[in-house]
């Protein structure tokens, strides 16, 4: 007896000082991760002073990328199952909540038994001379059973809490999803527009060239060139030859990755662009600094939802090193029972025939400390990853932008280059044009600006989409294109 009064003195002092020491902590909300961040990028661009659309791909004015871009969300499949995600977290907070509710359990069992002859004699008091013989009963038991556990710890209102910050984390996941898909479609869009235009451009350069390789061919079979101005335009030819159709390979793939996109099989999928959306001469009339949104402040990165999504992993580990810390501690159930119990069905229900009981269980967890021990070290471990992921994915964004915005910023030195050049093809191309219809030039003198001037429009041509993918790599980096 004295010795079950030690143990019970000194459980009272262990469970009261590891109350003391981080009980407390079990009912806390876990502290918000700060993370200083500049105040403003590195590069900064030319922008125009009107606020862009949130929805960015509407920046564009192109009706047809806005319907692939519906279209897109609606039906891609990667999008869908995240979003499916969201509904399987939420399956888990009411299962978690189910358990702040007690378990009520209903029974009625009828069994018939046989009762030996010697045992009736025993419960009978008479000796086993006589042999009695046996005693066959029926026994009738109703019951309804109820037990809770009491969150004494707040381990189940803490599991539910990280049950809540997983469907935010699977929100979040399908905001990128969603981010990245809108990207991919416009990025595929702009694409194939671009390969079309370079297809038909590498198409008259070819045209072209073989045009030189046949004069070059019948200056040397009458003998006014040597071989070598032929073989260096057949090798050209070829060179065009060989872009060309890697363009159109590339266009056909470029359309079945839209087509994945949009949770179709490339083999139903029909897409033709308005070829009246990009051309040549209407590339001039794009602003690309119009298209970015002007004085972006550096917390903007905070909405991302890669950075939200990483936030509240920090918050679902927290919330599960708590859980694990409360599995110290004893749990504290309470039962109860109430039914009949009779022999008979006429009198069944009646006060006599009725049986109950109720208490309170409690366990103390001794032996598997060392279990415990090791679920709280990795439910530690988990936090401390998910806080340096928070903060990786932070400092990830601002490299992500950053090398989006100095990629736009060289890109538009490189595009005025380009567009001066094909001005300057364009003129040197019309004087000689003027001077082969008057005689001045010969042909091969004229066929040869006018390749140097396809050449500067092929090369613009690409320089646009260059221009394009920038403007919507920012637009991604800067998490924008959610409601």
């Amino acid at each position: 007896m004295k010795i079950n009064k030690i143990l019970l003195l000194f459980f009272c002092v262990s469970f009261g000082s590891i109350f003391i020491l981080s009980g407390c902590s079990l009912f806390s909300r876990p502290k918000k991760i700060q993370v200083k961040i500049p105040q403003k990028f590195k590069y900064a661009v030319k922008t125009g002073n009107i606020p862009v659309k949130n929805d960015w791909w509407k920046n564009f004015k192109d009706k047809e990328l806005d319907i692939l871009v519906d279209d897109a969300v609606k039906n891609n499949l990667n999008y869908l199952i995240a979003v499916k995600n969201i509904q399987l977290a939420k399956t888990y907070v009411s299962q978690n909540e189910s358990n702040l509710f007690p378990v009520v359990n209903f029974s009625f069992s009828s069994t018939r038994n046989k009762l030996p002859g010697y045992q009736t004699s025993i419960f009978s008091g008479k000796g086993s001379s006589g042999a009695p013989s046996a005693v066959i009963y029926n026994l009738n038991q109703a019951g309804l059973s109820a037990s809770y556990e009491l969150d004494v710890w707040n381990q189940v209102n803490n599991a539910v809490k990280q049950a809540k910050a997983n469907v935010a984390v699977s929100q979040e996941d399908a905001d990128v999803v969603k981010l990245t898909l809108i990207s991919n479609v416009a990025q595929a869009y702009f694409q194939i527009i671009t390969l079309e235009e370079s297809v038909n451009n590498l198409k008259k350069q070819y045209k072209t060239q073989k045009n030189i390789v046949e004069l070059y061919d019948v200056q040397y079979k009458d003998g006014i060139i040597n071989a070598e101005p032929v073989e260096t335009a057949k090798t050209n030819l070829e060179i065009l030859k060989t872009e060309l159709n890697d363009s159109i390979k590339l266009k056909d793939i470029t359309k079945n990755t839209l087509a994945y996109y949009l949770g179709k099989f490339p083999e139903k999928f029909k897409f033709k662009t308005n070829s009246k959306t990009k051309n040549i001469n209407g590339y001039d009339d794009i602003n690309y600094s119009k298209l970015i949104p002007p004085n972006i402040p550096s917390d903007i990165l905070t909405q991302r939802p890669d950075v939200k999504e990483a936030g509240y992993n920090v918050l679902s580990y927290a919330y599960a090193k708590k859980e694990s810390l409360a599995n110290f501690f004893p749990i504290f159930n309470l039962t109860g029972q109430y039914g009949y119990a009779s022999l008979s069905l006429n009198n069944f229900i009646t006060e006599a025939n009725s049986v109950w009981n109720f208490g309170l269980n409690i366990l103390a967890p001794i032996f598997n400390y060392k279990t415990n021990i090791s679920i709280y070290k990795r439910s530690k471990l988990q936090y401390r990853q998910a806080v340096l992921n928070y903060r990786n994915t932070i400092i990830n964004a601002f490299r992500e932008t950053d090398s989006a915005l100095a990629d736009y910023k060289k890109d538009s030195q490189t595009l005025r280059s380009y567009e001066n050049n094909y001005d300057y093809s364009v003129k040197l191309f019309h004087i000689y044009r003027v001077q082969y219809k008057t005689g001045i030039a010969n042909r091969i003198a004229y066929l040869t600006y006018k390749l140097d001037m396809l050449g500067a429009e092929y090369n613009l041509i690409n320089q646009n989409l260059i221009m394009s993918e920038d403007v919507i790599n920012i637009y991604n980096a800067l998490g924008m294109g959610l409601s």
